[in-house]
């Protein structure tokens, strides 16, 4: 895998079902650094969500980053979601990725340049995304983007308690 030294030997764009099994590489891989030791699905299971997400048009859309060779290195996962403050909107930010071996030659700051341009082109006012608190690598990078901590509280409704819930529903 040739890395490339910069951000400018990269190249950005939306996901594509062509490119499900590189999108699908891209989130085994997050999944693997943010969760080692686990058990992880097996790639077909990745494909499939990926493959089912881009045909189905759930609201997620995947920004991919390339190599000149078109070999993988990033990945933003992200929806758009109205209407929002003046009826603008926000993108929001689930995941941004970049693999190891390419990390700190200004991918990140790539994708997320990207996702700016296209907020702006499609007058949507703002970019809100999350890390955790140990995550000094992404905080380092949105600080330096300039993007302002907000003290909110952050909620999930994860497997037995969403399933508790959705039995109330009359």
């Amino acid at each position: 895998m040739s890395v490339p030294d910069s951000a400018s030997a990269i190249s950005i764009a939306f996901a594509t079902l062509a490119d499900t099994a590189d999108v699908a590489q891209l989130i085994a891989a997050m999944d693997a650094h943010y969760r080692p030791g686990e058990t992880l699905p097996p790639v077909d299971d990745y494909r499939a969500m990926v493959a089912a997400t881009l045909r189905e048009r759930e609201g997620t859309r995947f920004v991919i980053a390339r190599g000149a060779d078109g070999t993988p290195f990033g990945l933003a996962c992200i929806a758009v979601i109205r209407p929002g403050r003046d009826l603008k909107g926000l993108v929001y930010l689930k995941d941004l990725f970049v693999v190891e071996q390419a990390r700190g030659r200004g991918l990140g700051r790539s994708l997320m340049a990207f996702l700016a341009r296209f907020a702006t082109e499609n007058g949507i006012g703002r970019i809100d995304f999350t890390t955790d608190r140990d995550n000094e690598g992404a905080q380092r990078l949105y600080a330096a983007l300039g993007a302002r901590v907000m003290e909110k509280i952050y909620y999930t409704l994860p497997g037995e308690q969403l399933a508790a819930l959705a039995t109330e529903m009359p």
